[in-house]
């Protein structure tokens, strides 16, 4: 028989694989000599996730939707999925989606939250990220080319997503503790 807090999990970690891959589909392409791959708004999402979701169920859930992509469902930018794209120069983006849930997920069991907690997270979250990404078109690129093209186009939309995802944490957070003294 599985428990309340088991179907609770289960549906959370769905309902955060389909908010990834629902923000892969928020794609600002970029030309192929500025960046390696679109701006999307999935790192906000895994991040976003990674906090409310704690590391474990967060991790599973960022481990299922790459391996959807990976399989050929269309969940990743530009409804793409596949191997070879899981496999080719987001491969390492990817990765640090895994890493970034792990850590953020453990950042986030802190008791002190509060928007400048959440854009710590965020901003560390987003730089393993990064790091990973650059660190996974080493297969592919130079170390210069690595940062030009698999780095420093994001870091913009970053800083965008990170004081988004800390404003949105933040109202979830009030919202939460408004509801429990309601009670």
């Amino acid at each position: 028989m599985i428990s309340e807090k088991q179907l609770s999990n289960t549906l959370s970690i769905l309902v955060a694989v389909v908010a990834i891959a629902a923000c892969a589909q928020l794609s600002i392409s970029l030309p192929e000599r500025v960046s390696v791959a679109p701006i999307t708004g999935q790192s906000l999402a895994v991040l976003v996730a990674a906090h409310l979701l704690r590391r474990r169920n967060a991790t599973i859930a960022v481990l299922i939707y790459i391996l959807l992509g990976a399989i050929g469902l269309p969940v990743y930018s530009d409804f793409s999925g596949g191997w070879e794209l899981a496999m080719g120069k987001s491969s390492g983006y990817l990765i640090g989606f895994l890493i970034a849930a792990l850590v953020v997920g453990n950042m986030a069991d802190n008791k002190n939250q509060r928007f400048k907690h959440y854009f710590l997270q965020l901003t560390v979250g987003h730089l393993i990220i990064l790091l990973c990404g650059g660190i996974g078109l080493l297969r592919f690129l130079d170390i210069g080319e690595a940062f030009s093209l698999g780095i420093k186009p994001f870091l913009p939309g970053g800083l965008v997503k990170i004081i988004l995802g800390a404003i949105l944490l933040s109202t979830y957070r009030r919202f939460m503790l408004l509801i429990n003294l309601d009670k």
